[in-house]
């Protein structure tokens, strides 16, 4: 009952123009995804998103205004396909493999100098994700490496 009343106190500390903002973000944030949920299972749309990267490329590397300009019709014209109304198809970030094999070593250095830490104040301070670090965690943990407390959101690490 107490977690409703300060959710509710906290929910009316907002205003109705800032709840609507915040509204209006996740509904682009879902539209954003589900874009990208098609483009992966669409053959076209792979191609027309590749499409995209290629000329946002181009756009990149070219001074030209003409050149600038035609490239920008063609993005709108793709892009209007795809259904973004706007917004830039951003894929998921793709780690490199060297970045991938020093994970585990940085997050058993870090879990050593700061025991305590959740696992998203871990993956912030590692300018990561939680969703990078979370099976690199559990590898540590079954090495018998760093050892856990608590459950779901709340559980925190240590070293052994």
């Amino acid at each position: 009952m107490r977690k409703k009343q300060q959710e509710s106190i906290r929910r009316q500390r907002r205003t109705l123009d800032q709840q609507i903002a915040a509204l209006q973000g996740k509904i682009l944030a879902l539209r954003e995804r589900e874009a990208r949920m098609q483009v992966k299972t669409d053959p076209v749309l792979r191609l027309v998103a590749s499409a995209l990267k290629s000329i946002d490329k181009a756009l990149a590397a070219t001074a030209n205004a003409g050149m600038r300009k035609s490239l920008g019709e063609a993005r709108s014209i793709l892009a209007d396909g795809l259904g973004l109304d706007g917004a830039e198809l951003k894929p998921a970030p793709r780690r490199s493999a060297a970045v991938t094999d020093d994970l585990p070593d940085a997050l058993l250095s870090y879990v050593r100098s700061n025991p305590g830490q959740r696992g998203e104040h871990i993956s912030a301070a590692l300018s990561t994700d939680a969703s990078t670090i979370r099976p690199v965690m559990k590898r540590l943990i079954a090495d018998g490496k760093v050892r856990s407390q608590g459950q779901k959101r709340g559980m925190t690490y240590e070293a052994v």
